[in-house]
């Protein structure tokens, strides 16, 4: 994912990506679990009671289907799965698409706390006034309009499709996954694989949910390539020091800069910016 170019990238983009790989490795360790399950099943009698064929760890009397059913349901089990996934990758998306706002307007020098240490960095008002439609925006499609004016970057493709998806997720997050008229209406001309009938759950295929997932990724590489500065990453190395010396977990001033580089992979930071940090927080 993400476009074909060499950067150095910042903590905001690099926890888009962890929590990305995360999400995939509890994806495919669902496929896993329903890949054996699949196998497990298929030589069993399938008018047997499911929990019975299987050593399970919990109360029997929670899963009563049959065999045939179960191995039924699995398919409906991971279009599900996929679909929830998908709500949880774009409150990733979000995250980095306010966090990077955020630290791109305060590295305009638009702070009002800039001498503290116990709180976080706050925007001055003008800074919030910058930032406050992505800020206080709870809609990627919103979002992405005004990222694509503040950042001056045209998405293209990856907006316009991704704004689509989101209609789908929202169905999800707010709907409980059911496919309502409204929102048969509203994906009217969207290709789905699983096409939903009326009042029916909405599932997605695996080629869909990876589909979004690139096209979000795109987005926030194509902004991370084009803002991404010395200036904002060391206001998030900043932001990072401020937290840990609220909680009283910054290390000892000589295992410092070991501490940041081991925990978050911070970049190298200048001499005379080094000196600075440890002026104002020991």
């Amino acid at each position: 994912m993400g476009i074909n170019r060499i950067w150095e990238s910042t903590l905001a983009f690099r926890g888009l990506r962890e929590k990305t790989d995360k999400l995939s490795r509890l994806y495919w360790t669902q496929q896993m679990a329903t890949d054996c399950l699949q196998e497990q099943l298929s030589t069993k009698n399938p008018n047997a009671i499911s929990v019975a064929e299987i050593r399970c760890s919990f109360d029997a009397r929670m899963h009563s289907q049959t065999v045939s059913e179960t191995l039924a349901w699995l398919p409906t089990y991971m279009e599900r799965n996929r679909l929830h996934l998908l709500v949880i990758y774009t409150a990733f998306f979000e995250t980095y698409l306010k966090e990077i706002t955020f630290f791109y307007i305060a590295s305009q020098g638009h702070i009002s706390n800039l001498n503290d240490t116990t709180f976080p960095i706050k925007l001055s008002k003008v800074g919030e006034a910058y930032a406050s439609p992505i800020l206080k925006s709870s809609t990627v499609p919103e979002m992405l309009k005004y990222a694509s004016e503040l950042f001056d970057i045209n998405f293209g493709r990856n907006a316009t499709e991704w704004n689509k998806i989101y209609k789908i997720r929202c169905a999800a997050a707010h709907n409980g996954g059911i496919a309502t008229p409204k929102f048969l209406e509203m994906i009217s001309g969207t290709p789905l694989t699983l096409r939903p009938k009326e009042y029916e759950n909405i599932g997605l295929t695996w080629d869909e949910l990876r589909t979004a997932m690139r096209y979000a990724d795109e987005i926030a590489a194509l902004i991370d390539f084009k803002v991404s500065n010395y200036n904002i990453r060391l206001l998030e190395t900043e932001q990072v020091m401020r937290e840990h010396h609220t909680k009283g977990t910054l290390p000892k001033r000589n295992k410092l800069w070991q501490f940041l580089h081991d925990n978050y992979s911070l970049f190298p930071i200048k001499r005379p910016d080094k000196n600075k940090f440890i002026n104002k927080f020991y």
